[in-house]
């Protein structure tokens, strides 16, 4: 992208692959809305942006963009292999968070072997790992997050779905993913090539991101509790008419006997299978609406673990957290600092949130010598609170 235009590439396809080029040209933006490159009218370039996709009668299921490569930092970080998921998110994000006296920046991350995209970066300090398994690789990097929010605000007004914001370099390698090309065409992709990088921005629909500096897991996350919530519905819609279908189906079939046979007996068995049938109907139903409720707990869960996790993260220098556990409503914290006010600060801290009940408190704060003559003295101290009821 320029100040005055910008590279465009629109292509179309199945599920599994790009079959066609719609649209590949240089796009002239109106005057004002790009700066050196940056996007300083998001919104005003937004909205001309959907009246040109419609005058084009355009429809686009997903766009994807990119950030110049000099505003990306890249990087590597050794982390344990037996890390769970959460906690190399966690490990991520205490890492790579900017300085609060630096801009704000959004940052992804893969785990990967080898180094990915090499590049002449700083790589980030690595933690020292004291697990006996073998440490594994993984490649990070960052944006500004002015970058990204300008172009969720583009895509807002817009009235389009952004799908990843990704490094330029990541969208022009995809231009050469032999596999890829060779879904269109020679003509189309001899077309497409001329803007590479919108066509390697395209092609991700289909490959994926690199890195996206969206907050893609989240986003992927509230797919799967939506997608939990809808099946709970739907669920609980279907035990109830089948319990309603059976109870009376049962009804008329004992009737209809009573009526054939006159054999009193056997209507009343029949009747006492179509009680037993609704009763098991409504134990159903019921298993539905407990399995809603614990799902509509885990939702009211999240939240707060958000806000306690982010606190640990910006707040993580000098400090090491090993242990977080949550019975109830009651939580604690367990962990090392460097000094005595580190930890207190800590406290202090998780005590601006308004997710608890009982606000947390530091039960124990103990100074341990060093177990050799180079090392250092450390504090352990345990931090506890209850969280909100309903929590």
């Amino acid at each position: 992208m320029r100040d005055d235009a910008a590279h465009w590439v629109v292509l179309t396809g199945a599920v599994h692959a790009a079959d066609s080029v719609c649209c590949a040209e240089y796009l002239a933006l109106p005057e004002g809305c790009v700066t050196q490159g940056q996007l300083v009218q998001p919104q005003v370039l937004g909205l001309w942006f959907k009246d040109w996709l419609h005058g084009r009668d355009l429809h686009i299921d997903a766009l994807y963009v990119a950030v110049p490569d000099a505003e990306v930092v890249r990087g590597t970080l050794r982390l344990s292999s037996d890390l769970q998921a959460d906690d190399v998110a966690f490990q991520m994000a205490a890492e790579l968070q900017a300085a609060p006296d630096a801009p704000a920046v959004c940052w992804d991350y893969a785990a990967d072997d080898r180094v990915l995209h090499a590049s002449p970066v700083m790589p980030a300090p690595e933690p020292d790992i004291t697990s006996a398994s073998d440490p594994r690789m993984y490649a990070w990097a960052t944006a500004p997050r002015a970058r990204v929010d300008a172009w969720q605000q583009f895509a807002l007004a817009a009235g389009l779905r952004v799908s990843a914001v990704m490094p330029r370099d990541d969208a022009q390698a995809l231009t050469q993913h032999s596999a890829l090309m060779a879904q269109l065409s020679p003509a189309h992709a001899g077309l497409a090539l001329q803007y590479d990088v919108a066509l390697g921005l395209a092609l991700g629909a289909w490959h994926g991101a690199g890195f996206n500096f969206l907050p893609h897991r989240a986003m992927q996350q509230q797919a799967l509790r939506r997608h939990w919530w809808q099946r709970m519905t739907v669920g609980t819609l279907s035990g109830a008419l089948v319990a309603v279908g059976v109870a009376v189906w049962m009804s008329h079939m004992a009737a209809s006997l009573r009526d054939e046979i006159g054999d009193m007996a056997a209507a009343e068995q029949v009747l006492k299978q179509a009680r037993s049938a609704q009763k098991e109907a409504q134990a159903e139903l019921a298993d539905a609406q407990a399995l809603g409720q614990w799902l509509h707990g885990q939702a009211l869960v999240q939240p707060h673990t958000l806000q306690w996790s982010r606190v640990l993260a910006q707040h993580s220098q000098g400090l090491w957290v090993s242990e977080v556990n949550q019975q109830q409503a009651h939580w604690q914290l367990k962990g090392e600092a460097l000094s005595a006010a580190q930890a207190q600060h800590l406290a202090q801290q998780l005590k601006g949130l308004d997710i608890w009940a009982q606000a947390p408190e530091l039960r124990h704060l103990e100074l341990t010598a060093p177990k050799s003559a180079v090392g250092l003295s450390v504090w352990h101290f345990r931090i506890e609170a209850d969280l909100k009821v309903g929590v």
